[in-house]
Parts: structure tokens; sequence; C-alpha cells
């Protein structure tokens, strides 16, 4: 059995036994723990419970010696609760309350006939025939053919991040664009 200070277990036995010794004795404790991080979100614990197992089964396959299961353990809970915790805040921040629904459907007539009435596409044309050769050719490698980050970045001889801020450059510079063109 796996101490609970931590032996160094991956040299005295094999991968699924240390496994099932972990998953029998830490599983309902951290199942318990994560319900309570998670405010009582149940399937959401459980789920954080078993892809912990599974990163702890991952790491004993590849060879790599866990020092202190349970502690890895509930690190690796730890982390998966935290990113459960950053799922639900986004949802809740794209959720309307319902008491702002009718102010957010209130929009403007004549805005709406505008936005309605705006041909994208020629205005997609007609911005991009504004870009300087260097932006085209980074708007085609990403919006239209797709290309990763990275491999622009390779084409380029330049940095992933140094084509991100360009990319966020090139975002704001065609919003604009579009903003002083009355496409809403």
């Amino acid at each position: 059995m796996p101490q609970k200070g931590g032996e160094d277990i991956k040299n005295t036995k094999d991968c699924n036994t240390v496994l099932k010794e972990c998953y029998s004795q830490y599983r309902i404790k951290l199942f318990n723990y994560c319900l309570a991080r998670l405010d009582g979100a149940r399937e959401d614990a459980d789920d954080c419970v078993q892809d912990s197992f599974l990163v702890l089964q991952q790491k004993l396959n590849s060879g790599e010696t866990i020092e202190n299961p349970r502690a890895f353990l509930y690190r690796t809970a730890d982390n998966f609760v935290n990113r459960r915790k950053e799922e639900r805040a986004k949802a809740r921040q794209r959720n309307v309350p319902l008491e702002y629904a009718e102010d957010i459907a209130s929009v403007d007539a004549a805005y709406l006939a505008a936005v309605d009435e705006t041909d994208y596409d020629l205005l997609a044309e007609e911005l991009i025939k504004t870009l300087s050769d260097d932006e085209k050719a980074l708007y085609d490698l990403r919006f239209v053919r797709r290309t990763a980050v990275n491999d622009i970045a390779v084409m380029m001889g330049i940095s992933p991040a140094a084509v991100s801020m360009r990319l966020k450059r090139l975002k704001e510079k065609v919003k604009i664009k579009v903003y002083e063109k009355g496409g809403g």
C-alpha cells in the first residue's frame, strides 16, 4: 500500500496495482474534496476525480515515478476543479439575466435596418483592399486558409507571440474600418 507520506511506489509495484490501490484508498475522499470545491455539483466532481485518475494512469504508464500519489491526485483534481469553475464563470457571463433581456431586445429599428442592408461581402472586399501587402498575406493565411499561428510564425520567420500580436492589431484595424463604414 502507498504510504500517506508518499514512498516511491513506482519502483516496487506495477502501474495497475498502484492505480487500484490509489483508487480504493483516495477515490471517495477526493470526490468529497471536489464536491465541496464545486458547491455540490456531483457530476462535475465525479468528472474531476475520473480525469485525475486518468492523468495518474498516463503518468504511471509512461514510466514516471510518482513520489506521493495522494498529493499528485489532489493537485491534479484541484487543477480540474479550477478549470470547471472558470468554465462556469464564463457560462454565467454569456447568460443574460431575464430582468435585462427587455433592455437588450429593444434595439433601435434604424440600426437594425442599416445592419440588414449592409452587404458584408462587399464591405470585406473593400476593407481587404485597404490593407498592406503584409496584412493581406497574414489575413489570407490565418482567416482564409486557417493556418495555425505556429505555422505562420515559421513561414514568416518570427515568434508565435509576434504573429499573435500582428493578428490582434489586424483585427483592431479591421474593426475600426467596419465601424467607419457603418457596418455596425
